[in-house]
C-alpha cells in the first residue's frame, strides 16, 4: 500500500482523503514524496536517468527576462548557457526535471558523421552542403569539448575513433564522398580480434567522442546557474509566443528578447497555431522510434571506438568504460529504429533482436543490463531545423529534427540560435534553417514530405 501512495504526488492527491489520513501515515507518505519523488518518462538506463531528481523550485510568480528557454534538454542548455555567458537574463522552464526527455536516453555518441551517410548528402545536394554538414558535426564537438574542459564537467568525454562497417561499393563512395566534404577516412582491416567484434573491413574517421549525457547535461545545468541563470523545473508550458510563456499554473514570463522551444517536437499555443505549424514545421519531420541495450563486457575486452553500420535499420555500438558493477565495461548497442506508431509488430522482440546482432558480433558480450527506448525527428532533408519558427513574426525560436544526432544537434542548435539573439553571424544557419524549402515540393505548396504524408495515410486506415 505504502509504495502504491508513493507514486501519488501530493497535488493531484484528494485533499479529503488526504487530512482523513492517520497523522503517522501522512507523515510517511510525505517524506518518501520528498526524498525520492517518482518523475514521470524516465529511463532506467546505464545514464541512471531514472534517477535523476528535481533541484530547482517550481514557478509560482510572474517573471520578466530576456531570453525564456523552455525544455531542459542539451538544445535548451546549451543555448541558455551560451546566452547568459554573454551577460543575458536567461530562464529555462522545464516541464519534469533537467535531461528527462530524449537528451537523457542517448547513447552519448558525438560522431564526426552524418549517420544518412555523406555520400547520399553528396548526391542529394552536392559537395558544398555536404562539407558543411561535415564542418558543423566537427564545430559541434569542438564545443563541446571546450564547454567540458572551461566548466570542468565530469562527464567521462573521450575522443575515440569511429569505424562504418558495409559493403566494398558502399564503403568506395562513402570513402569518396569523406574525401570530398574536405574531412578523413580511410579503409582499414580491423583484423579478426574478439576486441573489434565482426567490424573487419571498414571505413576508418577520426573526431568522434563519447561521453555521458546526464552528467553532461546536470554540469551544464550547473555552469548556466553560475552565470546567473535560473531554472524552474516541473513547470509545464501552456502557451508559447513570440515575446511571453504562459504556464499550465497561470503564471507568465515576459521574455524581452525572445522564446526558444527546446522541447524536441515544437508545441504550440492554439488550435490555429497548431495547424500551421503542422504545414511548416511537422510537415517536414516524422517520429521514428529507436531502442538501445547494455551487455556487460570484461574490463577492456572491446576497444573503445563507435562502431557504426549501414543496414536497415543500421545499428551503432559504443562501449562505456567501467559502466557495469564490479568495474566491468558496458557495451550500449542501439538501433532497430521504425516510423513510430505505424506498424504494430515493429515493437515486437526488439531487444532480443539487439542483443543477438550483438553477440553475433562480440563474443564477449555477456548479461543484458538495461534495455530502453526513446523518439527522435527525422526530416525529410536529413538535416536538422534550428533557428526562428517559420510561422514567427517576432523572436521566437525552435529546436527539432536533429535526425537522431542528439548532441551534435543539440549542440549546433544551441550554438545557431545563441547567435542568432546576440546578432551574431552563424556558418550554419541557413544550412539548418526551419524554413528552408523542400527542393522537390513547388514554391506555392506547403513544405509536407513524402514521408509525413504516407505515415499519416496509414495512421487514418
Amino acid at each position: 500500500m505504502l509504495s502504491v501512495f508513493c507514486r501519488i504526488k501530493a497535488p493531484t492527491f484528494p485533499i479529503d482523503k488526504w487530512v482523513a489520513l492517520p497523522n503517522r501515515l501522512r507523515h510517511s507518505l510525505a517524506s518518501a514524496a520528498h526524498s525520492a519523488p517518482m518523475i514521470e518518462g524516465l529511463s532506467d538506463n546505464c545514464w541512471q536517468q531514472s534517477n535523476q531528481r528535481v533541484q530547482h523550485p517550481a514557478l509560482s510568480q510572474t517573471l520578466e527576462t530576456d531570453i525564456c528557454v523552455v525544455g531542459a534538454g542539451i538544445a535548451g542548455l546549451t543555448t541558455a548557457y551560451r546566452l547568459a555567458a554573454a551577460g543575458k537574463r536567461v530562464i529555462v522552464l522545464e516541464g519534469r526535471v533537467r535531461g528527462a526527455g530524449q537528451s537523457g536516453k542517448d547513447t552519448g555518441e558525438l560522431l564526426a558523421w552524418n549517420n544518412h551517410q555523406f555520400n547520399t548528402l553528396q548526391q542529394a545536394y552536392g559537395d558544398k552542403l555536404t562539407a558543411q554538414v561535415a564542418q558543423s558535426h566537427h564545430a559541434a564537438i569542438a564545443a563541446v569539448h571546450d564547454l567540458v574542459k572551461t566548466e570542468s564537467i565530469s562527464c567521462q568525454f573521450t575522443p575515440v575513433t569511429g569505424y562504418i562497417q558495409a559493403s566494398e561499393r558502399l564503403l568506395a563512395a562513402e570513402s569518396k564522398a569523406f574525401n570530398a566534404a574536405g574531412t578523413q577516412a580511410e579503409k582499414v582491416y580491423l583484423g579478426t580480434g574478439a576486441n573489434v567484434g565482426g567490424f573487419q573491413d571498414c571505413l576508418q574517421f577520426s573526431g568522434s567522442a563519447v561521453l555521458n549525457p546526464m552528467a553532461y547535461i546536470n554540469g551544464l545545468a550547473e555552469a548556466f546557474v553560475a552565470k546567473g541563470g535560473k531554472i524552474f523545473e516541473e513547470t509545464r508550458v501552456r502557451k508559447p509566443d513570440n515575446n511571453k510563456v504562459i504556464t499550465m499554473a497561470g503564471n507568465q514570463v515576459t521574455a524581452r528578447d525572445g522564446v526558444v522551444l527546446a522541447t524536441g517536437c515544437p508545441i504550440t499555443k492554439n488550435l490555429v497555431d497548431s495547424a500551421v505549424t503542422a504545414l511548416i514545421v511537422h510537415g517536414k519531420q516524422f517520429p521514428r522510434r529507436r531502442y538501445a541495450v547494455s551487455l556487460e563486457i570484461p574490463k577492456g575486452s572491446v576497444q573503445n571506438a563507435v562502431y557504426c553500420d549501414t543496414e536497415d535499420p543500421h545499428h551503432s555500438v559504443r562501449v562505456v568504460e567501467g559502466g557495469a558493477a564490479g568495474g566491468g565495461d558496458l557495451l550500449v548497442v542501439s538501433g532497430e529504429e521504425h516510423d513510430q506508431g505505424i506498424r504494430p509488430e515493429a515493437y515486437v522482440n526488439v531487444y532480443n533482436r539487439l542483443e543477438t546482432w550483438a553477440k553475433g558480433k562480440w563474443s564477449t558480450a555477456g548479461k543484458r543490463i538495461h534495455q530502453w527506448s526513446w523518439t527522435i525527428f527525422e526530416t525529410q532533408e536529413m538535416l536538422g531545423m534550428y533557428g526562428k519558427s517559420p510561422n514567427s513574426h517576432g523572436n521566437y525560436y525552435i529546436a527539432t529534427g536533429d535526425c537522431g544526432h542528439i548532441l551534435t544537434g543539440g549542440t549546433l542548435a544551441g550554438m545557431i540560435i545563441s547567435d542568432a539573439i546576440l546578432g551574431k553571424s552563424n556558418p550554419y544557419t541557413d544550412l539548418y534553417s526551419p524554413s528552408r524549402k523542400l527542393s522537390w515540393v513547388p514554391p506555392v505548396l506547403p513544405p509536407i514530405s513524402f514521408t509525413y504524408i504516407k505515415n499519416t495515410v496509414s495512421v487514418s486506415q
